[in-house]
């Protein structure tokens, strides 16, 4: 039996992978999420060989709702916040027929790092789906929801004003949410968003928290067309596990500390 012919072990089971950058020479900081191109081309002959269809996180969701029907095996391809070379990686993936969704982090358009709009909107006008990743990239659900709101709605006014038609979907900076983070980014106007979960989707996944897996920089190929027969990664939980929260409070913790302080130093300061 060969991979491609496997059935996911938890049934009904959906790869949503997450990359970031692809690049010989990883920026500072990246070193973990930067795949090598020669990494990334092996990549992409075992998504195109694993026998699955590929869609945009839009049409997956549409999938899911029950607008369209779901292939018998989907797969979809994403990736955060948009590098000037994401640009080439998804050329690559079109060109083997893998359509993929992009997050953009819109305070890095422009930048010598950063996507720029023309290339944004090539890439739209070729079938990528462009979504929104805030403005800054920060922990939604450690800021004040205000805060939090105008990353959200910003973020996607600034793509729609660049990219000329409507932005459907968000993606939580750092995977991370909680209810109203998740509420927010529905009242912007936002049809769908992915989160990270380091799982797999499936039928009753959240269409509003999308479990992805992220791919690191070791990936290996074999690791990655095991997942794309559904093997290898939990399924996706639908309740907030116990050390989210945890994780959540001690960013929270830390941020209050970290305003005491400046504000105790603002106050001594001559």
């Amino acid at each position: 039996m060969t991979l491609a012919s496997m059935r996911p072990v938890h049934g009904f089971a959906i790869p949503v992978l997450l990359y970031h950058s692809v690049d010989d020479e990883p920026a500072v900081g990246q070193e973990p999420y930067t795949v090598t191109p020669k990494l990334f081309g092996e990549h992409v002959a075992a998504i195109a060989d694993a026998g699955c269809t590929a869609m945009t996180i839009s049409e997956l969701v549409a999938g899911l709702r029950g607008d369209r029907p779901l292939p018998a095996r989907p797969v979809a391809v994403t990736f955060d916040d948009t590098f000037a070379n994401t640009q080439a990686a998804v050329e690559r993936l079109r060109e083997a027929g893998i359509p993929s969704t992009i997050y953009v982090q819109t305070n890095r358009i422009g930048l010598p790092d950063g996507p720029s709009v023309a290339a944004l909107r090539e890439l739209a006008a070729a079938g990528t789906e462009v979504g929104a990743h805030t403005v800054s990239h920060p922990y939604l659900e450690s800021i004040p929801l205000a805060d939090a709101t105008q990353e959200i709605a910003e973020s996607r006014s600034v793509l729609e004003q660049h990219m000329q038609r409507r932005i459907e979907t968000f993606a939580y900076p750092h995977g991370a949410y909680d209810r109203h983070v998740r509420a927010a980014v529905i009242a912007a106007g936002f049809t769908s968003a992915v989160a990270v979960k380091n799982a797999l989707s499936h039928p009753l996944d959240d269409p509003f928290a999308i479990a992805r897996w992220t791919v690191m920089h070791d990936t290996s190929t074999e690791r990655l067309a095991l997942v794309l027969t559904g093997h290898g990664l939990p399924l996706a939980w639908r309740k907030e596990r116990r050390r989210t929260r945890a994780a959540r409070r001690a960013r929270r913790l830390r941020r209050r500390v970290e305003t005491l302080k400046r504000r105790s130093d603002d106050a001594g300061a001559p």
